[in-house]
């Protein structure tokens, strides 16, 4: 029963928008090894002291080898607007009915908690003063899923585009009554989901997935602005559900290749 509930939930969702016109999802992932690729390393005298320290920081970052494992602890960390922001119900129901539907041999899903990220997290300092970078949110994440003893992270981030276009109706506008219940508003959103499977002790990325949304639904004048703000909504929280298949197939992958390794 409680299953059904759910399925129920997320297909509602779907269904409530008013004309969910176009979707795509796509998924990868990587299991390279640092060593094999870095065996292939041109080594030469640079000439360029920029060159030389570039490419030493190549072979740093290239050096990390892949040692996924299943079961496992694995984070949800949700970013909206380049911060840690709680899940919403609708999307710790679908994470949850896909760790179900994926078994035990998975491990579990666990949200990050965004104010045990900050507690631990200190911005870096920068001539002095202390200073927060776009690329210090994944180093916040970090952090953050190492004190929750976490052992990879799935961190997503969903947005979403709106555009309002007058139709030809909207004469309707030229009267009080009209204007409020003759639909003369095309209110068009577009929900963008990309993902990526981390390694939080040496950071290395195991697999990517996004998914994309369109739908579309029309407005009286006088209630656009609310209406293209809750399609909005709507469309984010179907667009991560679009999402979770994809995950959903990265991590049966992942799993595969795990067990040949």
């Amino acid at each position: 029963m409680q299953k059904m509930k759910k399925r129920t939930i997320q297909i509602g969702l779907l269904i409530a928008l008013s004309l969910a016109s176009i979707s795509c999802q796509t998924h990868s992932i990587q299991m390279t090894s640092g060593k094999k690729y870095l065996s292939n390393y041109a080594n030469y005298d640079a000439t360029e002291t920029n060159a030389s320290d570039l490419n030493e920081e190549v072979k740093a970052i290239a050096s990390i080898e892949p040692s996924i494992q299943f079961p496992s602890r694995i984070g949800l960390v949700k970013l909206f607007n380049g911060r840690i922001t709680n899940l919403s119900v609708q999307e710790v129901e679908a994470w949850e009915e896909s760790r179900s539907t994926m078994g035990d041999e998975l491990g579990d899903f666990i949200p990050v908690n965004p104010m045990i990220a900050e507690m631990v997290y200190t911005p870096r300092k920068t001539n002095g003063k202390s200073k927060d970078s776009p690329s210090d949110i994944f180093r916040k994440i970090r952090l953050g899923a190492a004190r929750q003893h976490l052992d990879y992270v799935l961190i997503y981030e969903v947005f979403s585009e709106t555009k309002t276009t007058k139709l030809a109706s909207s004469v309707a506008n030229w009267t009080i009554i009209g204007g409020y219940f003759v639909p003369s508003r095309e209110i068009e959103t577009s929900g963008f989901a990309n993902a990526l499977l981390l390694d939080v002790r040496n950071g290395y990325p195991y697999g990517t997935a996004s998914a994309t949304l369109n739908a579309t639904e029309f407005s009286a004048s006088q209630t656009y602005r609310d209406n293209s703000r809750n399609l909005a909504d709507k469309n984010q929280v179907s667009t991560v559900i679009k999402l979770i298949p994809e995950v959903q197939q990265m991590m049966k992958k992942l799993m595969k290749k795990s067990k040949q390794a």
